[in-house]
């Protein structure tokens, strides 16, 4: 009952708010933006998700938000909580309801397997970040499953290279790319401490097939999920990308093993 009941309740939802959302965002009104993350706080709702923050996300200057990633979950809750647009790989947009709901929120798709796309890709993310909207990387370039932070891809931070020195603003401000760290901590779920046994409930990795995965989602009883935000940095003071990438996964990776073992309540 559980399930059906949280089927009909994500469509109630996405029958009252997508249409506004879809409207916006193709008249481009006043806040069209801030729709897609009213959706996403109303899947939590009805998944019952319940997100907890520490810190808060950079407004103001162009962000790069680099964060860990586990699961499908994951595109839920940092769309709720981050005003930004995701990087994605190109197969998502065939997922069933998300891929949907990324492109709502204005998801820039890549291909790595398609050397061509690379350069018109990266000039993507590039005018997306001096057209001012901050972008949302899984530098890992797949998920893990929640216990330990996998090594980071440092070709993905190549969009900030270009865009260290963006164009001044209407003060005659140079803005500089800031960077920061996200940590996912899938903390409870079914109020219970995660272990590594109950991980697969949530962490959705290796070859676990989406259909039975998003089943036992819905039937779960409850998900905790801690987002925690560090202290942002300008892409500047970094010499190159993998420093850069390095500096991510550890400040990232610390402070996912300081929470999973109770350090950090």
């Amino acid at each position: 009952m559980r399930e059906y009941y949280r089927i009909a309740k994500a469509l109630f939802y996405f029958a009252v708010l997508l249409p506004p959302t879809i409207i916006s965002k193709r008249l481009k009104l006043p806040g069209y933006k801030f729709w897609p993350h009213l959706v996403h706080r109303s899947i939590c709702d009805a998944l019952n998700i319940k997100v907890t923050k520490f810190g808060e996300p950079l407004e103001g200057p162009p962000t790069l938000y680099v964060c860990n990633h586990v699961s499908w979950i994951d595109i839920i809750v940092l769309g709720h909580v981050i005003k930004g647009c995701f990087i994605a790989k190109k197969d998502m947009i065939d997922w069933p309801v998300l891929g949907y709901l990324s492109s709502l929120q204005r998801t820039i798709f890549i291909d790595r397997e398609k050397r061509s796309d690379v350069v018109a890709q990266r000039q993507e993310m590039q005018d997306r970040i001096h057209g001012g909207d901050n972008l949302i990387l899984f530098p890992e370039g797949t998920t893990s499953d929640g216990g330990s932070v996998l090594p980071f891809k440092s070709s993905l931070f190549g969009v900030t290279e270009k865009a260290m020195h963006l164009e001044q603003d209407a003060q005659g401000r140079t803005p500089e790319l800031m960077v920061q760290p996200v940590t996912l901590v899938y903390k409870k779920i079914n109020n219970m401490p995660t272990l590594r046994s109950t991980r697969p409930s949530v962490a959705w990795y290796a070859d676990i097939e989406m259909g039975p995965h998003l089943k036992g989602v819905l039937n779960l009883l409850k998900v905790d999920v801690e987002v925690h935000f560090h202290e942002p940095v300008s892409r500047n003071i970094f010499k190159t990308r993998k420093e850069l990438s390095a500096y991510c996964h550890r400040t990232i990776e610390n402070r996912l093993l300081e929470s999973l073992r109770g350090k950090r309540d």
